[in-house]
């Protein structure tokens, strides 16, 4: 009786141990949300999805290829004085949030607004974001529904990174980080979205995320140049988009197994005011089931609407 007794208490101890795991992951969120789960919705640059994305068959797809341009006077880069870990961020972190060459942009964001059919989702659909000297790299990043983000800390420090959708203000995800050599794998991005990445210790931090429910999009390379491939015939919307300078829309004609090209220009307008985080005690770590997992990106029918002729719009009001 008494050995059943010790047996039973053993198991009792290792249960409530396993209840109190802290590993690092990514929290999706439990139970009713509260007001203070999330920040006031703001204009996103993806919507909700009106109907389902469907994969066929694809015969003589085309091509889209094309640049992207800024006009304007060139952005200055912003200089932010850490007030925290300052033996890891340094005393000033020069935040390059736009990359020109000339006036070609990198790292812009483009995709077909209105596709809702063709080809299938690339197999490898795993990506890295990472906390690096108390920034997030990459700043912009552009994802399919269902893939896998790898956020990574690099830093000696404690991160909380959280994921909010722009369009409803809600936190989607928490990844929350020890030490440095920590990843943690989000696999949440299930609907379309545009998401902002911050952190909790360190509020100058942001990142952002467009997450779509196909797989026509690109992004620009250092020369500002993009192709999509693969695409069926017809005419279609198509949208550049950089959070530090707005988004510009267009419409293209595609031919059965032909090349068109798209020329954006973008004008500097303001760039979106990101969410203000408060920063957070070095020595208070949020609990695991507190804050949430992680969102996603547009398309067509999940874009707001724009005319036909081709226009630069400034970023959504933050």
């Amino acid at each position: 009786m008494l050995r059943r007794f010790f047996g039973f208490s053993l198991i009792s101890v290792v249960a409530l141990a396993c209840a109190r795991d802290d590993t690092a992951s990514a929290h999706p969120r439990n139970g009713a949300r509260s007001s203070d789960d999330g920040v006031a919705p703001r204009p996103a640059v993806i919507a909700p999805a009106t109907q389902p994305y469907k994969i066929v068959a694809v015969s003589a797809g085309g091509t889209i290829t094309g640049t992207l341009d800024f006009e304007g006077a060139r952005p200055a880069p912003q200089v932010i004085r850490p007030s925290v870990d300052q033996n890891v961020c340094g005393n000033s972190i020069v935040e390059k949030s736009v990359t020109l060459s000339g006036t070609r942009v990198a790292g812009a964001i483009v995709w077909l607004t209105d596709i809702r059919s063709g080809k299938a989702f690339p197999l490898e659909r795993r990506l890295d974001l990472t906390n690096d000297s108390c920034t997030l790299d990459p700043f912009v990043l552009v994802m399919s529904i269902n893939s896998t983000l790898n956020v990574g800390n690099d830093d000696r420090t404690l991160h909380t990174n959280r994921f909010i959708n722009v369009g409803t203000g809600q936190i989607e995800a928490v990844a929350p980080f020890n030490d440095d050599g920590e990843v943690v794998p989000v696999d949440r991005f299930r609907e379309p979205a545009e998401i902002e990445v911050v952190c909790e210790q360190h509020p100058w931090t942001h990142a952002w995320i467009a997450v779509l429910d196909h797989p026509y999009y690109a992004q620009t390379a250092a020369n500002g140049t993009f192709s999509i491939d693969g695409i069926p015939a017809g005419r279609y919307r198509i949208r550049a988009w950089h959070p530090s300078l707005g988004y510009v829309d267009d419409s293209v004609t595609v031919a059965a197994g032909q090349q068109a090209s798209v020329a954006f220009r973008i004008s500097h307008a303001a760039p979106a005011t990101p969410t203000v985080v408060a920063p957070a005690p070095e020595s208070v770590r949020p609990a695991a089931s507190s804050t949430p997992a992680v969102p996603i990106l547009p398309t067509a029918s999940s874009t707001p609407t724009s005319s036909s002729t081709p226009s630069t719009v400034p970023p959504p009001s933050r």
